[in-house]
């Protein structure tokens, strides 16, 4: 390596545009931004990158006057790094987490994923909603037929009629309010959901007859895990692929069933036993 170094040669930028890519992908993008000053190739590979992930840092009060210009300036990373990518390089994975971004902005970055297939999707507000500060879910995010991955933190739901996600496999829901049963809607019509983290999700409306709670119909459902989230009537589980249940919060009243597994013997004779974790406060 030394006697590399002595000749001028560079072993990063000798791999190829492959390697570069998969390599600058598991970056935040402003960190993957600065090897455009490298030289010209450099920046042929970010443009090709399929990945936005972006982190507004900045505290306190948005609306005020002192903050304008680091508003901007992360209004301005995100829209750059959006508009860098050529058509010949649609984003898969779009992550942002963002401090009272402006609402028409927002809505403009997540549609340009969703319209260029994303297949990971991470949308993430820096504090806990108020009755002044509500964020509700755009219509467009549950048309997309591509969408694998989605985690949501400090969102109000509201899911159209019509949901059209039949790629979905992951879903992460963290501090989120369901304003009038649209959790129980989303779960009904993702039919390969394979893993389900609720955390912190403080109003769950119930579905009527289903355990006085929410049902998960997923027959792909491997993974389940409910952290906190105190105010859930119930769970109702639909699969035979169980393998993973983790509960955190208070117990149910005694004789009560709070989580029901609707074919656990058959859970348990196809794949053993599923792993079980409770933490009760």
């Amino acid at each position: 390596m030394a006697a590399s170094h002595r000749q001028g040669g560079d072993r990063l930028s000798a791999l190829p545009d492959r390697a570069l890519q998969h390599i600058l992908s598991n970056l935040m993008s402003v960190e993957a931004v600065r090897t455009t000053v490298l030289s010209r190739r450099w920046r042929d590979v970010y443009e090709t990158v399929p990945v936005v992930d972006l982190v507004d840092t900045k505290t306190g009060d948005r609306r005020r006057r002192s903050l304008d210009v680091i508003r901007i300036c992360f209004d301005h990373q995100v829209a750059s790094a959006i508009l860098c990518k050529g058509a010949e390089t649609p984003i898969r994975t779009f992550r942002l987490t963002m401090f009272h971004p402006p609402t028409d902005l927002l809505d403009q970055w997540i549609s340009t994923p969703l319209n260029c297939g994303v297949e990971d999707l991470e949308l993430k507000h820096r504090y806990f909603q108020d009755e002044t500060n509500m964020y509700y879910t755009p219509p467009q995010m549950f048309g997309c037929r591509t969408l694998r991955r989605l985690c949501l933190t400090n969102w109000t739901l509201d899911v159209p009629g019509s949901v059209d996600m039949p790629s979905l496999e992951t879903l992460c829901l963290v501090h989120i309010s369901d304003s009038g049963g649209m959790l129980q809607l989303l779960l009904s019509s993702c039919p390969r959901l394979a893993d389900l983290r609720l955390e912190e999700c403080l109003r769950l409306e119930e579905c009527p007859g289903i355990n006085d709670g929410i049902a998960v119909t997923s027959r792909y459902l491997r993974s389940f895990a409910m952290i906190r989230c105190h105010n859930a009537a119930g769970v109702e589980l639909q699969t035979t692929c169980l393998r993973s249940l983790h509960y955190e919060g208070d117990l149910p009243r005694s004789g009560s069933s709070f989580i029901v597994v609707t074919n656990y013997l058959t859970v348990a004779a196809e794949h053993n036993s599923p792993t079980v974790e409770i933490s009760s406060y």
